[in-house]
């Protein structure tokens, strides 16, 4: 199950509870399709990342699963449009699947500086 829905994942079609948390952290006012989302937002999730970001690589490497808890790993490059910048992150997507095989949590951890910064942003780090 694990494996299909990180197939669902690159497609962007992933299978979710009505009552989902959904969330990546960061700033939303700098990377867009970042932050919590209601299951209803989860789809602009998805249309934000192909209108702003080519993406040139997706690529789940190991799926370690404890039940219906599930970790993700991989890593992602995407070419940020307006900025022509690459973002080249590691990523974990921790997500628990209920025995219907949807999705009722999904946290997404990556570089977010990384991110940011191919978005334009100059993060203070004093």
């Amino acid at each position: 199950m694990a494996r299909d829905l990180g197939r669902c994942l690159t497609a962007g079609s992933t299978p979710v509870r009505a009552d989902a948390h959904w969330e990546i952290p960061g700033d939303p006012k700098i990377v867009p399709w970042v932050g919590r989302r209601k299951v209803s937002e989860i789809p602009d999730f998805f249309a934000t990342m192909s209108e702003l970001t080519d993406r040139e690589l997706f690529d789940i490497e190991r799926i370690v699963v404890d039940g219906p808890s599930a970790v993700l790993i991989g890593r992602a490059r995407l070419v940020v449009r307006a900025t022509g910048r690459t973002i080249d992150t590691l990523l974990a997507i921790d997500i628990v699947v209920n025995p219907e095989g949807r999705v009722s949590r999904y946290y997404m951890f990556e570089d977010s500086l990384d991110v940011a910064s191919a978005m334009g942003a100059r993060p203070d780090l004093t």
